[in-house]
């Protein structure tokens, strides 16, 4: 329990990409880049609040947004979660429990196959 609340946003983040590496899922997560007015990511339309990783395998995509124990999604964030489940697209938020509790690999692994798909 103690790695979950000490767990950084950032570590997990490096934990799932090295755990989707392993499985050959795609991954996708856009960075703040420094700048004059403070720190931003370049994005156009409605982008404010993109989840901060994108998944995608053979059996399926997932949209998740990576917070620490104690983070919370913003409105922004919330927003989107809400949209792409309404479209009928996997989006939830990652926390450090997650890894530890199982459910990160269950469902990596889980889009790591193609659909109806037998075996590894």
């Amino acid at each position: 329990m103690t790695a979950d609340l000490t767990m950084s946003e950032e570590d997990l983040l490096g934990v799932v990409l090295d755990m989707a590496a392993t499985y050959g899922i795609r991954t996708v997560h856009f960075r703040a880049a420094k700048t004059a007015q403070g720190w931003r990511t370049p994005v156009q339309g409605d982008g404010k609040g993109w989840p901060d990783l994108v998944l995608v395998g053979p059996g399926g995509a997932l949209f998740r947004e990576l917070k620490s124990h104690a983070g919370r999604p913003t409105g922004e964030q919330e927003a989107w979660l809400v949209a792409l489940d309404r479209a009928g697209l996997s989006a939830d938020v990652w926390r450090p429990a997650d890894l530890r509790s199982g459910r990160i690999l269950a469902e990596l692994r889980a889009i790591r196959k193609a659909a109806g798909a037998v075996g590894r």
